[in-house]
């Protein structure tokens, strides 16, 4: 499906002339569009980030690339005022540098992020690229100066036989070597190619249940429905092959499918798919903490208020193969969900359809109950804020 809003575009920033009230060391830049989703009370997250990182980007040198980010939300984004972006560069290294990024509106600061970018990964030599490398470390037999200092048994890449034995004999077993470890993506996810987008799934569900949705749930199904069209981002929930038991697990994990929808003579660079990605990650995260403990538009009591707080990713090297044109899968976890406190916090792995873990999100938000009876709900800025609905409707189905 061909969007109707470029996704470059939506990450673009320009080269502005910094504002008098910052410091003439700051690079300054200007968002081109700024989106706001149906129901949100500000910007969409995921634009403010994927802008500030595109800002920050313009600053670097290659080799240099992006290798993680934390950043956070500070006040709500006001679409209908350009956002500019100030870039101070906080370090240069030989192997990393680092960018602290403000975002401003007027003389208001509504978002802020730090960035980290590091050189490209190194060509292993041929002795340490294979999966079954003794490898091992022996503690110093005296005290040593600081808690972790560790002194390694003869060379770190030894693999002589008398060196084997001298770190056995030392150590006890040797451990394997591996150039690389990840959590696995489980076999029994429902490929992209099976999945229903949003924009079709719910048509469906409005088709199916017409007499039963009316009103402000319609409306808010509607307005879904035509924002998944126009979006340059397509997204599917991944259900599994099996059927899931583990009603705990079933409400606390969420998958989803996110496909970018380029237009027509779009590419981007290794530093834009990272952009991109930091963009769509931002789908659907913080609600993952909100369904965990059951709150909904419909449930009793209902959710209040649904905001990010903060969100962070860390980047590690993609497959050579990459094509940023295929799905990617974001498996979200919710790890704690407090509705005393009113926040909770979500842990998401990012892989390529073929299972290779390309970054680590993690995101805490505002997760707050309504306990009051108030008529209306704020921030809700989950694109997926209409799932209540269709569950409202299990619900219903079970009496």
């Amino acid at each position: 499906m061909a969007p109707q809003v470029s996704l470059l575009s939506t990450l673009a920033v320009a080269a502005t002339s910094t504002p008098s009230h910052l410091p003439p060391s700051t690079s300054s830049f200007s968002s081109q569009s700024l989106w706001l989703p149906c129901g949100a009370r500000g910007v969409f997250g995921g634009q403010v980030i994927a802008q500030s990182l595109a800002s920050a980007s313009n600053t670097i040198s290659l080799p240099l690339g992006l290798h993680s980010f934390h950043c956070y939300f500070l006040l709500p984004a006001d679409a209908g005022v350009p956002i500019t972006y100030g870039v101070e560069r906080l370090r240069d290294g030989k192997s990393y540098s680092t960018r602290l990024v403000r975002a401003w509106q007027g003389k208001k600061v509504v978002f802020i992020l730090v960035a980290s970018f590091a050189l490209p990964p190194m060509e292993l030599p041929p002795l340490i690229k294979g999966d079954e490398i003794p490898f091992s470390f022996v503690p110093t037999t005296k005290e040593p100066a600081l808690s972790h200092s560790l002194r390694f048994a003869n060379s770190p890449w030894s693999n002589t036989s008398d060196s084997r034995k001298k770190i056995t004999d030392a150590a006890g077993p040797v451990p394997s070597y591996k150039a690389r470890f990840q959590i696995d993506l489980k076999d029994d996810v429902v490929p992209w190619e099976e999945s229903e987008e949003e924009e079709s799934r719910w048509d469906r569900f409005l088709g199916d249940m017409a007499s039963k949705v009316q009103g402000r749930a319609r409306t808010a199904v509607e307005e879904y429905i035509q924002e998944r069209r126009e979006s340059p981002v397509g997204i599917a929930v991944a259900k599994k092959k099996r059927r899931v038991d583990d009603k705990e697990e079933e409400r606390n994990r969420r998958m989803i499918w996110l496909k970018a929808r380029l237009s027509p003579g779009e590419k981007l660079d290794a530093e834009g798919i990272k952009i991109m990605i930091a963009y769509m990650t931002d789908y659907q995260l913080i609600g993952t903490a909100s369904r965990s403990v059951g709150l909904t538009r419909t449930s009793s009591p209902r959710l209040g208020m649904l905001a990010s707080l903060d969100h962070s990713i860390h980047f590690y090297p993609f497959p050579a193969n990459f094509d940023e044109t295929r799905p990617i899968l974001h498996v979200m976890e919710a790890a704690l969900a407090d509705v005393s406190s009113g926040r909770g916090v979500v842990r998401g792995l990012l892989y390529d359809e073929n299972g290779w873990l390309l970054a680590v999100t993690q995101q805490e938000g505002v997760v707050r109950a309504d306990l009051g009876g108030g008529k209306k709900e704020k921030g809700l800025v989950e694109g997926g804020g209409v799932e209540e609905v269709e569950e409202e409707r299990r619900e219903r189905a079970k009496l």
